[in-house]
């Protein structure tokens, strides 16, 4: 991996400053746990709650803590191996596009997750989800400028990063609910994104705040109003 600012401190910044997000965090990488921090939470923590990412195993944790809000980030040790020998930021392609997606969203969930708690306002997992897929479309989409070297991306590109985000995942989970969670993201994550490219680059940011800002029925609603 190149020298310098960790890709996870550099994705935090770049999305926190998309939406302009005051979540307060100055040390992200101490929320972190690979393997063995991962087996030690099981056998001394109270778990909560699991977000996770049904493809590479990564998930976020929500422990008991009273009034205060305990949360990590777990990444596995082989998503992490993948990013280190395939950094995104020097090349997106199908060997590390998946991890990097995975990377990304469990990022996104701990950062808006913190953000909502800072602000005492209540979310939802569906509002987890699609966040998170918006996201990862946004930070995929910079990582192939970057490679391309150009801010404007073809039409392929976009539909190489859906594709990989959305048009080949499929959710073979026993629980109904969860399963439509997931699809139910992935479908409003589509129409969002398409929306979002159709806009200027100073309609977009403006956007994208607000849409971060909005309740989980208002983005569902927002989705659903948009002229495509």
């Amino acid at each position: 991996m190149r020298t310098g600012t960790s890709l996870i401190n550099e994705l935090q910044r770049k999305i926190e400053k998309t939406y302009a997000l005051e979540t307060g965090i100055t040390n992200i990488e101490k929320f972190i746990i690979g393997d063995k921090g991962y087996k030690e939470f099981y056998l001394h923590e109270q778990i909560r709650t699991v977000i996770h990412d049904n493809s590479s195993g990564s998930r976020v944790l929500i422990r008991d803590a009273g009034d205060i809000l305990k949360v990590s980030i777990y990444y596995p040790d082989r998503l992490i191996k993948v990013l280190e020998e395939n950094d995104p930021r020097t090349g997106l392609h199908d060997e590390n596009i998946d991890a990097c997606a995975s990377f990304v969203e469990e990022l996104d969930h701990f950062l808006f997750i913190a953000q909502n708690f800072k602000k005492n306002r209540p979310f939802s997992l569906l509002e987890l989800e699609l966040q998170a897929n918006v996201t990862k479309y946004l930070v995929l989409k910079y990582f192939i400028a970057l490679q391309n070297r150009s801010t404007r991306l073809r039409e392929f590109d976009k539909e190489y990063i859906r594709y990989h985000l959305f048009y080949k995942r499929t959710y073979d989970l026993d629980d109904p609910s969860e399963r439509k969670r997931y699809e139910d993201a992935k479908v409003l994550g589509i129409s969002y994104t398409r929306h979002i490219d159709s806009l200027s680059q100073e309609d977009r940011l403006r956007n994208l705040r607000q849409f971060s800002r909005m309740s989980c029925p208002s983005k569902i609603k927002h989705i659903l109003s948009m002229k495509l």
